[in-house]
């Protein structure tokens, strides 16, 4: 079957090869389409159309065809000059066209007749709704991009003033469409893939708490959010594609010098300090760069580079609760030693990025871009943190990424087109150790919570390094009112992924005199340690995976008013598949084989959208769409599948005389050591990739040249979507249990003994979680002009689904919590997602205060002109979280995901977020040299609000949300469920200076 499916591709990836190619595709530009007219409305054949990019002055020309329509595909974005002249007709000249990202603008432009040769300028701006797009797609514009506020400078940010998007409180640095997880979202940056499939997060992981941004916020031009519906030309991505393209050098040179700076001093303290009592930490920022553009050869050869530094100091608070504790001298003399290890720490984020960009005009129907990007971060202290964690139990984390893209666009003529793309990029991402001796946990009581945790990070030292290649091609023809278009995409990551959980050891105390004594020898305290099995890679896996999308897209503008968009895409992802089949007996009579990676051949999507324009009212458009889009498998789950097997990773326990002495740990396997029930990690035969049916419609509204208002419903449905589950389980008994105030509860719990006596748990990777999104989106825009622009986006939505994850692949951590609650009864979780928000409104705007020209005095004249104001408000209502036990009452052997009793999934919510971030700039000219220095002062949360939410740094709860403990098997409630753990941060104010030329 698979040999056939790649037949099929191959055959399929010929017939597009042959095919001359072109159009606006996923790559970094747009088109301007239009009609001529004559005075009457009459379309006008055979005009020479010229459309000329002012920054560049590169030109093309088209003839207006047979029904005075002309197209101008592949066009770079930016700002045009278009002229129609046709012999006998004056020359119709329109000034100043603005092309964004994606954009598919439509102009109609009037010629009249003229008895000697002309020239009138048409008084116009491209039109603010686009009349032919049906997909649900927002653009942050290059104004926006540099002028509004952003906490870290990662433009990513900015796409969270768009509808229909809020943050995926699953994992930080998430951005969640319609509700979905963020691992469904693809990031494409000038046409190139930049995406890390490992993780199923962008490449260099920024936001996650690791690196803060790839690409710099100077290097970025703007951005387009594609949430619903989008054409074919997209895939593997069923959630959002946010396509994004960098600045170009023009035919005039420009630069800028900048420094952001951020220090405690200027900040607020956190709420979660002051409620403790405790101070303000170390914080401190710097963020500087330069950057510069413009021509190698005039009119022809462009360039543009940038520099982005960051250095940063943070504080990791460690917190020691010696209440209550022994005076044994055994105690003494380990509480010593463990407060010598628990000191306070500092963290950092150190960053430099550099960028490249050169294009060049080859002729008037070709173009070649090549980028060239660089990031160099250093997490310090960042693989590990926590209020329990020793500065020992962490270590640095590195990102490294080069990224070499570029693309050829060729116009074959006035309606064939070609645009070729390639791609290498390799991210490389290894934790480092800050100690060769094992982990330990100590707590200061059996089942206790941990005192502290010293030694390395018993999955340190890591590296995951991906080599990415990539090529693509898409064809356009123009073909009357037909705009067809075919293409293909191919990806190759190339994996190199060592992940040794444990093989460092893992010491277990219960008491910190058994810690002082070094041996882990009373009930329930343990050393373990892993080992490469014998003839296998352990712990290094390769899991590469190849990735090709076939796609045709029509553009049919059926007539002036309606514009039918259809399409159909093709993905088939193939997957370097496991060396390990283990032969247990009891996994063979199941049918369960570790070394398959299921490979789905099935994924074909239709895409369909319609946009009509009602006659005579050309500013209004009625849209809908459908699509099916599927999503990717991150990697991390094919690697985990490789190696957790229980052969390639051998993990031992041992006790009594056979235990070592901490710190020491085994080189070798020793004797003595019980091979420990394994946990093993499996593909479901079944598995499928996730599936999501998009659909959408609505209504877009000119209010005037420079407002639209938009209105519109979008549907998704994720079927097929990933989670992982225990399969090890046998039939669950009723059980009661008894709560403190003396109510009986029930309580679905599996006997100890497993279906699989082998094992532990079995975890197998599934396609079985769904989801249900409803959404109505606001979206209220004022572009640029009389000096002000804004946008207004409001969401309202609710998202249910039964807990889909892909990325649970670690037993017994924190990826427990990702899990379902009962992997036998996934209707049991069915409830609010955990990315639900009912309502998200989200105001920005940036408004340029020039209103004193006409004052007499100039040095009032100097003081009062060149102010600008800008700004993000947000205002959302507070994501659900769960009421949780926090022991495993089910004994699935997984205390993370218990429910409390008589509580449904996701229950109870954070309260509302509220951030206002504003942004006041002073702008010094200098005279008449062009040269600017902006002085800015800017705030986040300038209201200081306590904005209690999950963990910022980890994803955590951000309340106490144990709802009882068991203790002597009775539930008892606890008096401080929901007290805060964690906000969205303090008022921070940022100060800047930025020269520009």
């Amino acid at each position: 079957m698979r040999h056939n499916s790649f037949r099929i591709l191959l055959l399929a990836l010929i017939v597009l090869a042959s095919v001359p190619s072109a159009l606006h595709a996923q790559g970094a530009g747009g088109s301007i389409a239009g009609v001529v007219v004559d005075t009457t409305g009459a379309s006008i054949p055979g005009a020479t159309v010229t459309v000329r990019h002012l920054g560049t002055s590169a030109m093309r020309t088209a003839i207006s065809n047979g029904t005075g329509n002309f197209t101008f595909a592949l066009l770079p974005v930016g700002p045009y000059e278009l002229t129609a002249a046709l012999a006998g007709f004056e020359t119709a000249r329109v000034p100043n066209v603005v092309l964004n990202v994606g954009g598919d603008i439509t102009l109609k432009i009037p010629i009249k007749l003229s008895g000697v040769a002309a020239e009138v300028t048409v008084s116009m701006e491209a039109p603010l709704v686009e009349t032919t797009r049906s997909q649900v797609s927002s653009v942050v514009n290059e104004r926006f991009v540099a002028n509004l506020p952003t906490n870290g400078r990662n433009f990513i940010d900015f796409v969270l003033t768009t509808p229909g998007v809020t943050k995926d409180s699953s994992r930080v640095g998430d951005i969640s469409f319609a509700g979905q997880r963020g691992t469904l979202n693809s990031l494409v940056v000038d046409g190139a893939d930049n995406n890390n499939n490992f993780f199923g997060q962008t490449l260099g992981r920024t936001g996650s708490g690791r690196a803060p941004y790839q690409f710099s916020q100077d290097a970025v031009q703007e951005f387009q959010v594609n949430t619903n519906a989008y054409s074919a030309e997209y895939g593997r991505a069923g959630g959002a594609v946010i396509n994004v393209v960098t600045k170009s050098g023009t035919n005039d040179f420009h630069g800028t010098l900048f420094e952001f700076y951020r220090d405690k001093s200027l900040n607020a303290n956190d709420y979660v300090n002051v409620i403790n009592g405790r101070v303000k930490g170390p914080y401190h920022f710097d963020q500087f760069g330069a950057s510069l553009g413009g021509p190698i050869v005039k009119d022809k050869v462009f360039f543009f580079a940038s520099y982005d530094g960051q250095r940063n100091t943070l504080e990791q608070a460690v917190i020691l609760n010696t209440t209550g504790l022994p005076t044994d001298p055994d105690t003494v003399a380990g509480l010593a030693t463990l407060q010598a290890l628990g000191q306070s720490y500092g963290r950092g984020q150190n960053q430099d990025v550099f960028f490249l960009k050169a294009d060049g005009e080859l002729s008037e129907k070709s173009r070649l871009s090549m980028r060239y990007n660089h990031q160099s971060f250093t997490g310090n202290n960042q693989e590990n943190g926590g209020t329990s964690q020793a500065e020992e139990h962490s270590g640095n984390s590195l990102v490294k990424t080069d990224t070499v893209s570029g693309s050829f666009t060729t116009s074959f003529s006035s309606t064939v087109f070609d645009e070729f793309r390639a791609q290498y990029a390799k991210d490389s991402e290894p934790g480092l150790a800050n100690s060769t001796n094992p982990e330990a946990t100590i707590r200061t009581v059996a089942g206790g919570a941990t005192f502290l945790q010293i030694g390395r990070n018993s999955f340190s030292p890591r590296e995951t390094t991906i080599n990415k290649f990539q090529i693509a091609d898409t064809a356009t023809f123009i073909i009357g009112n037909h705009t067809a278009k075919a293409g293909f995409d191919f990806n190759k990551d190339n994996i190199l992924n060592f992940f040794p959980g444990n093989f460092g050891g893992v010491y277990n105390f219960n008491t910190i005199a058994s810690f002082n004594r070094g041996k882990p020898s009373a009930a329930g305290e343990s050393y373990l340690q892993a080992f490469a099995g014998e003839g296998t890679s352990g712990a290094t896996t390769n899991p590469d995976v190849g990735e090709l999308g076939i796609f045709v897209q029509d553009e049919f503008r059926a007539t002036p008013n309606l514009t039918i968009n259809a399409g159909l895409r093709y993905d088939y992802a193939n997957y370097h598949q496991p060396s390990i089949h283990n032969l247990d007996a009891q996994l063979v009579a199941a049918n369960i084989d570790t070394s398959v990676v299921p490979e789905d051949s099935s994924d074909l999507g239709v895409r369909l959208g319609v946009a009509y324009t009602p006659k005579g009212i050309e500013r209004t458009v009625f849209r809908a769409g459908y699509g099916m889009f599927y999503g990717r498998t991150p990697a991390i789950a094919i690697g985990t599948a490789h190696s957790q097997n229980a052969i390639n990773v051998q993990t031992l326990t041992f006790t009594g005389a056979n235990v070592p002495t901490y710190p020491n740990a085994f080189l070798t396997i020793p004797t003595g050591g019980v091979l420990a029930t394994p946990t093993i990690f499996v593909f479901d035969k079944d598995y499928r990739n996730p599936l999501v049916h998009q659909a959408s419609a609505g209504v877009e509204h000119g209010l005037s040249d420079d407002f639209s208002i938009g209105l519109a419903y979008l549907f998704v449905k994720g079927t097929h979507l990933q989670r992982s589950a225990d399969i090890n389980l046998g039939t669950a008994v009723n059980t009661p249990y008894l709560t403190d105030s003396g109510e009986t509860v029930i309580v679905k719990r599996y006997p100890a003994t497993r279906p699989f006596t082998n094992f532990r748990r079995i975890i197998q990777f599934q396609s079985t979680a769904e989801s249900n999104y409803n959404g109505l989106t606001l979206d209220l825009q004022k572009r640029f002009s009389h000096n002000w622009q804004a946008r207004i986006a409001y969401t309202y939505s609710k998202v249910l689904d039964t807990k889909p994850d892909a990325t649970a692949v670690v037993a017994g951590g924190g990826d427990d919590g990702k899990f379902a609650q009962d992997s036998r009864d996934f209707g049991d979780s069915y409830g609010p997602g955990d990315a639900d928000q009912r309502h998200r409104l989200v105001i920005s705007g940036y408004w340029a205060l020039n209103y004193a020209g006409g004052i007499k005095n100039g040095v009032m004249r100097g003081i009062l002109s060149d102010w600008a104001l800008s700004g993000i408000l947000t205002v959302q209502s507070g994501q659900p979280y769960s009421a949780i036990i926090g022991t495993d009452i089910n004994n699935d052997l997984n205390s993370r995901n218990d429910r409390a009793p008589g509580f449904g999934r996701n229950t109870f919510n954070y309260e509302t977020f509220i951030s206002l971030d504003p942004r006041i700039t002073k702008e010094i000219p200098f005279g008449g040299s062009g040269i600017r220095l902006q002085l800015i002062a800017e705030a986040f949360n300038l209201l200081n609000r306590s904005n209690v939410t999950n963990s910022p740094v980890n994803g955590s709860a951000g309340v106490r949300n144990n709802y009882y403990a068991l203790v002597n098997n009775v539930l008892v409630k606890q008096t401080n469920f929901g007290d805060p753990l964690a906000s969205a941060g303090p008022r921070i104010v940022q100060l800047a200076a930025k020269l520009i030329f």
